[in-house]
């Protein structure tokens, strides 16, 4: 037997982000007259929505009972230590690094090559490098690989400095350049808010801006193996000049200029994740973790009812002579039929991340407390087994989901089923004391933590981190 229409409807569902269902609800609410869209109830302290008579975001909710001294306020705000104040718990997600680009393209660039560059754009990576090669892009739009370089060069100019180079030797000469046109008299001064850099922390020699171009310019192999006296005898200065210039570009410049349009915790999986508003939220109250489904549609999506009625009154006189056509009434059929099935698959939804986020704050307590070196491994399919469900309902409740940490941060839920996360954390705090590979791996398997220098060096790439001899002075 095929399957149904309510479950192909309550698979696919399941299988939605937050934006992706409201999106979805909007389109059936105006297709299927059967559907009513009730506007979404906001909370009155926080502005956020609210699940019930409770709001998801602050959890305030109405006040039961009225004591005779009471004030005239209906509603009771939650009360927050200072703890779990968080102030930035309700401002808006930080702009998107590809927004951020095409506005700038838009307002400097001629129209008739703003398509162009918005193209480039969609085409960098996470670190913000063009990684395809120009051949390739050109021939989308019919251009020559010399007049798409144009545009590039156009695009390479925008902020944040060395955004869309197509290497490292790249990036970091476009940075390097940028800093060279904020000379003011011959002095450094602290860069503008608009330039896209911080405020130098090292204030630069006049030989040095000039040295660390030639180093990356014409001695980039020599730099990248560290040959420190080749490289002075090449550029016919001292060594001491070269590792003050490497310092200068170690400190100055940034390698990943993409990443202040990250959340922190990609660092751990780095990875493309939605910005929008997470799928469910972990609250750590004085009752322990508290987990939240965030549903557009709680509450909203009912059936219309005039259509309900009309419904009604079919099927009470199908076995009577009926005055509604025998086109209106398969009409009304279909779309009642339609609209309760997008009624379970919405409360199917709700009920299995429900579940989910429920069974993950239990299993995974520590993680949400005491971070990612707390996480239990664990798989999609083993959490299946504890909720007793097929394993693939939970990868439909799970894919493309987000979460919001106790601490704000907004993580995708694979990251809670990366059984090398906690490996991967302690090789990032292992790094930051400037040991090898191997001594890295020395240690954590002296720590229980049975890892090769390959796996090692695997997880640090992962985590764009750079060899010991690439991060040396």
């Amino acid at each position: 037997m095929g399957m149904v229409p309510e479950h192909i409807m309550g698979k696919a569902v399941l299988k939605m982000t937050a934006l992706e269902l409201q999106e979805f609800i909007q389109a059936q609410c105006s297709e299927n007259p059967a559907l009513t869209l009730e506007e979404a109830r906001s909370c009155p302290i926080c502005g956020g929505d609210l699940v019930g008579d409770v709001c998801a975001s602050c959890g305030s909710q109405p006040v039961q009972e009225k004591a005779d001294d009471a004030p005239d306020e209906p509603w009771t705000p939650v009360e927050l230590d200072d703890s779990a104040l968080e102030p930035f718990a309700f401002v808006a997600s930080p702009q998107a690094l590809a927004d951020y680009l095409k506005e700038q393209i838009r307002t400097q660039f001629p129209d008739d090559i703003q398509a162009v560059a918005e193209f480039i754009v969609d085409s960098l990576d996470e670190d913000g490098y063009l990684r395809e090669p120009l051949i390739e892009l050109a021939s989308q739009f019919r251009l020559s690989v010399p007049q798409l370089e144009s545009v590039l060069a156009r695009v390479q100019s925008l902020d944040p400095p060395g955004i869309a180079a197509r290497d490292l030797q790249e990036c970091l000469l476009i940075q390097l350049r940028r800093l060279s046109g904020e000379m003011v008299n011959g002095q450094w001064s602290m860069v503008n808010e608009d330039s896209g850099h911080g405020p130098l922390t090292m204030d630069p020699g006049p030989s040095t801006i000039p040295l660390a171009e030639a180093l990356l310019r014409d001695c980039w192999e020599g730099v990248c193996h560290m040959r420190l006296d080749k490289v002075a005898e090449r550029l016919d200065t001292s060594r001491e000049a070269v590792q003050s210039a490497l310092r200068f570009i170690r400190e100055e410049l940034n390698p990943h200029p993409a990443s202040l349009f990250r959340d922190p915790w990609e660092r751990l999986a780095p990875r493309r994740v939605s910005r929008q508003s997470p799928d469910i939220e972990v609250r750590l109250t004085d009752d322990g973790l508290v987990a939240s489904v965030v549903d557009p549609a709680a509450g909203q999506v009912t059936m219309d009812h005039i259509y309900a009625s009309l419904y009604e009154q079919i099927s009470a006189i199908s076995h009577q002579p009926s005055t509604i056509p025998p086109a209106d009434r398969a009409h009304i059929k279909e779309c009642v039929h339609k609209a309760s099935a997008l009624i379970e698959a919405l409360e199917f939804r709700r009920y299995t991340i429900r579940r989910v986020a429920d069974e993950l704050i239990r299993s995974q307590a520590d993680f949400f407390i005491h971070g990612p070196t707390a996480l239990k491994p664990m798989t999609r399919k083993e959490l299946a087994e504890k909720l007793g469900v097929h394993e693939s309902t939970v990868c439909r409740a799970t894919q493309d989901k987000t979460l919001r940490l106790p601490t704000g941060e907004v993580i995708g839920l694979d990251v809670l089923f990366d059984s090398a996360l906690p490996t991967k954390e302690m090789v990032r705090m292992l790094v930051a004391q400037s040991l090898t590979d191997g001594e890295i791996a020395g240690q954590l398997n002296d720590a229980g933590v049975k890892i090769a220098r390959r796996t090692v060096a695997k997880y640090r790439d992962q985590l764009r981190l750079l060899p010991l001899q690439y991060r040396a002075a």
